[in-house]
């Protein structure tokens, strides 16, 4: 599972300088270090669904989080980021899928996921 996140943030680099989406600098940032704070240093953050569509309007800011599998992710820790992001960046919809490298379930929505899923 390791391996999968990383080949998705190389992938997903790529992609970045070659496609814009629909997040501020600001907002890209404050999901960055508000998920490492609540989640640990190895997590990896992703964009997915309609924000990363230039052409679209609206819709909801959907996160994939890779978590390390030391990381004690709970739904408290998930809750408590969700708060703090809409703290930082304000009153948006917001939905987190989180990753774990040693879990299994979810396994095929998942992998829908990280096919078109941008890393931040």
């Amino acid at each position: 599972m390791l391996y999968i996140c990383t080949v998705i943030s190389k992938i997903s680099q790529v992609l970045i300088e070659s496609q814009s989406m629909r997040l501020s600098k600001f907002e890209i940032e404050s999901i960055k270090t508000l998920s490492i704070r609540h989640f640990g240093s190895g997590t990896k953050v992703s964009l997915f669904g309609s924000r990363i569509h230039n052409e679209l309007k609206g819709g909801d800011i959907d996160l994939l989080i890779c978590v390390p599998k030391e990381s004690q992710s709970t739904i408290r820790s998930k809750i408590n980021f969700i708060s703090d992001l809409i703290l930082t960046i304000g009153e948006q919809k917001i939905d987190v899928v989180l990753d774990s490298f040693d879990k299994t379930d979810n396994a095929t929505f998942l992998t829908t996921i990280r096919k078109t899923a941008i890393q931040l």
